[in-house]
């Protein structure tokens, strides 16, 4: 999650140019975040941001896919490939985000970090959750895409019917915790969060590619 507007990452081989392009929303949540980040955690979790994006891309150049583009917003990151791979490959690119993440948890505390360990670990539990566009959502998208037509299309409404409860769910939890402790409000924009990308990529989950 590095870059700016009109970036590019680069690289040789099958490692072919690939647009960053981070829209307005992305430089007005991280200004906002800085200005929250009274304990100075911030570049803790971008690091951790940065591993697990690594994890996606390192997945698809690793199924045999280069990556088109790289879109930045205050929804967080979506990696475009350039062509299906097919939805084991799906499965697989979507989980390598958290997985990523675990291993540099593992590292990190084994090296002594564990702010920056318990960052990876919370954001990669976090992008695990069976919800749309998270990482878990998107690889149960594709296990089911897998099923015969009838019960896939089935399948698929439910996934997205479940995944706008569950955020209204998260968004409920935050609020009822912000407003018992006056100043916590991780869950709740957590829960923002994922209502702002539900409305952004869940129509956008018939293309291929998508990862969040």
């Amino acid at each position: 999650m590095v870059g700016g507007a009109g970036g590019s990452i680069r690289g040789t081989g099958r490692l072919t140019a690939a647009k960053l392009h981070a829209e307005p929303s992305f430089y007005v949540f991280w200004a906002v975040f800085c200005l929250l980040d009274s304990e100075g955690v911030l570049p803790v979790f971008a690091g951790a941001a940065l591993v697990h994006e690594l994890g996606h891309v390192l997945a698809i150049y690793a199924c045999g896919g280069q990556v088109e583009y790289v879109k930045l917003s205050a929804c967080g990151a979506v990696i475009r490939q350039s062509r299906p791979l097919g939805y084991p490959a799906d499965c697989a690119i979507a989980l390598a985000g958290p997985a990523a993440g675990m291993g540099a948890a593992l590292v990190l505390s084994a090296a002594g970090f564990p702010t920056a360990a318990g960052a990876n670990v919370l954001l990669s539990a976090f992008n695990c959750l069976p919800l749309l566009p998270l990482d878990g959502g998107c690889a149960l998208s594709a296990l089911i895409a897998m099923l015969p037509p009838h019960a896939a299309g089935m399948g698929q409404q439910v996934l997205a019917q479940l995944s706008l409860g569950g955020t209204c769910v998260i968004i409920f939890g935050g609020a009822a915790l912000l407003l018992h402790t006056g100043r916590n409000a991780t869950v709740l924009a957590a829960g923002l969060f994922l209502l702002g990308a539900n409305r952004s990529l869940l129509h956008e989950l018939s293309d291929y590619g998508m990862i969040q």
